[in-house]
């Protein structure tokens, strides 16, 4: 007998919790409007009380590859879960871990977001690009710079310290500006010894002999495979430190003659200190080599993503960086392994983004082409000597792996929109290209630029 009355008076308690329901759900539905009269305004008040329904109808805008409108992408993006560190993910799901949204590009399970390869990061905090901040930050000044020649179009190429046996594969004649690279910092504010210091002199009077201008480019993304991150962060970290890197730079500009310098800091971040410690070390930078009649140039970031949404981190090089710069060289390229590396609509989003949504002037933005396949990393010329007909593809089977790349014509095309529209084409890297002067990349690009 008290197992029936539990029993009734469970049924009966169900019951009750019902009818509440169905009460509570025909008020609200009777409040709310119907979805198809529902406006952006109202969504966007309603989503605060209803985040679940309100989050279901957000859409990530892509910009069409023609028109390059990185702008209208800012304004709408797919929701993601938050990373759990105990869920499996395959390629092409999305998360959210601490303000910045993640496709996986494989399987994972457990590798944290921003820590690991396997985690592409879309550049998307809070449903929001972050905006142009810095501690001087001003409008972009798109004023003709007084030296004329900046504005001519620029072909830049790096140079890797590492391979002095490869100068006599480059062509002078082609590249305005040659990049050496790396002199890297140290903790403390200082430099390394240049690597192959006879290299660079070598180069330095090759490149002067043909007319091209030869910077030094600081940094890089790692030095004997550890991040340079940090070492950034510290040889910045205060003002004694960064006054000393400064003199660095400059005792080893004036030690080897060379025109300028090239910051490859990869790269500063909108979050924390970072951004500002860029600007400071990067204005410092720009007075003390303008008094000298030498160049200021950085690396930075694509700017947008494979996908086309604006990239997060691009706006820790402030207007205030890109004001004091001669030109940026914009790292178009490793927007992800496969097809994703570096397409034509990819360099078109890119150079729209530093171009039209932050304002630069046109001979201020230098397009980078990869001359390197992803994923193997294969230089171009390795892979064409494998297969004859490489430099006719983008993407071809080598040494039994699905590899991408840019061959002639794909260089061609954006050299063109570069030339049409930005200001140079950058390079990385030089010694990756073949001997072959028919299928050379770098001559495909002496074709558009002469």
């Amino acid at each position: 007998m008290k197992k029936k009355g539990c029993v009734l008076c469970a049924l009966g308690g169900f019951c009750v919790g019902v009818l509440l329901m169905s009460l509570l759900w025909f008020r609200t539905a009777q409040q709310l409007p119907a979805e198809s009269t529902l406006n952006e305004a109202e969504c966007s008040d309603l989503g605060s009380t209803f985040p679940s329904a309100f989050s279901a109808k957000k859409t990530a805008g892509v910009p069409s590859a023609d028109t390059g409108s990185i702008a209208e992408s800012n304004q709408s993006f797919q929701t993601a879960d938050t990373w759990d560190s105990g869920a499996v993910y395959t390629g092409g799901d999305t998360v959210g871990y601490e303000g910045r949204m993640y496709r996986a590009k494989w399987w994972t399970q457990g590798e944290t977001p921003g820590s690991s390869d396997v985690w592409e990061d879309l550049g998307i905090t809070n449903g929001e690009a972050a905006q142009p901040g810095g501690v001087r930050n001003v409008p972009i000044d798109a004023a003709r710079p007084q030296d004329t020649a900046l504005t001519e179009f620029k072909v830049v190429g790096y140079y890797p310290s590492w391979k002095p046996d490869r100068l006599q594969s480059v062509d002078f004649g082609i590249i305005t500006h040659v990049c050496y690279a790396f002199a890297i910092p140290t903790a403390d504010g200082n430099l390394l010894d240049l690597e192959n210091p006879d290299t660079a002199r070598t180069l330095i009077r090759s490149a002067h002999d043909n007319g091209a201008k030869v910077l030094l480019s600081v940094g890089g993304w790692s030095h004997n495979d550890a991040p340079l991150e940090n070492v950034f962060m510290a040889a910045t970290s205060d003002e004694g430190k960064t006054g000393r890197f400064v003199e660095s730079i400059l005792s080893m500009c004036e030690a080897y003659g060379f025109d300028g310098v090239d910051m490859d800091w990869e790269h500063p971040r909108v979050d924390g200190a970072s951004a500002r410690q860029y600007e400071t070390l990067m204005l410092l930078l720009s007075e003390r080599l303008h008094a000298r009649g030498k160049l200021l140039t950085a690396a930075v970031l694509s700017g947008a993503t494979a996908d086309g949404n604006i990239y997060y981190d691009a706006s820790a090089h402030t207007n205030a960086v890109l004001n004091a710069v001669d030109f940026i060289n914009v790292m178009a390229y490793d927007g992800g392994d496969g097809e994703r590396h570096s397409t034509y609509e990819f360099a078109v989003a890119c150079g729209t983004y530093w171009k039209e949504t932050r304002g630069l002037p046109a001979y201020k933005v230098v397009l980078g082409v990869p001359f390197y396949a992803r994923p193997s990393w294969a230089d171009y010329g390795t892979i064409l000597a494998a297969v004859p007909t490489a430099s006719k593809q983008d993407h071809v089977t080598y040494n039994g792996m699905d590899v991408y790349y840019n061959g002639v014509d794909t260089i061609t095309r954006k050299t063109v929109h570069a030339k049409e529209n930005l200001g140079g084409i950058m390079i990385w890297e030089l010694t990756q290209d073949t001997s072959d002067l028919d299928e050379s990349l770098l001559q495909a690009i002496g074709t558009i630029v002469k």
